[in-house]
């Protein structure tokens, strides 16, 4: 999980960076519903984690490939997010599948012990009865 947090400081910094970016392309058209910082801030967060609500939209064509971009980078920054956990999981089922192996073969060492135990000590008792019915 080490590897999600300077992901999301980045994410974080790009999502502000696009938020200060939005507000200076959409603030100064008459038809923008971005006319605050705080209005581009919130488009940038609703479009970056995929929300969408569609309450505020660019409507110069240099916002609309900005959105765009965003709308993937939120998109990018889910996956990476999913598949670093899904990896974290994985790895973690792997080392405990790899630490039963691990247990299973002492078990089977310990159980071959047991019976070369068992064979040697048959052939003593073998031996034993032997000589003794030997007058």
């Amino acid at each position: 999980m080490d590897k999600l947090v300077p992901l999301f400081i980045g994410a974080g910094i790009i999502v502000i960076f696009g938020a200060f970016l939005m507000y200076f392309l959409e603030s100064g058209h008459p038809d923008s519903e971005i006319n605050s910082l705080l209005d581009a801030v919130w488009w940038a967060a609703a479009t970056v984690t995929t929300v969408g609500y569609g309450d505020l939209v660019p409507v110069t064509d240099t916002g609309r490939i900005v959105g765009v971009f965003y709308m993937f980078f939120g998109v990018t920054v889910l996956g990476i997010s999913l598949s670093v956990v899904a990896n974290r999981y994985y790895k973690q089922k792997f080392q405990d599948e790899k630490q039963i192996s691990h247990a299973q073969n002492l078990i089977l060492e310990k159980i071959n012990d047991i019976e070369k135990n068992q064979k040697k000590l048959q052939n003593e008792l073998r031996d034993l009865i032997e000589s003794l019915k030997k007058p």
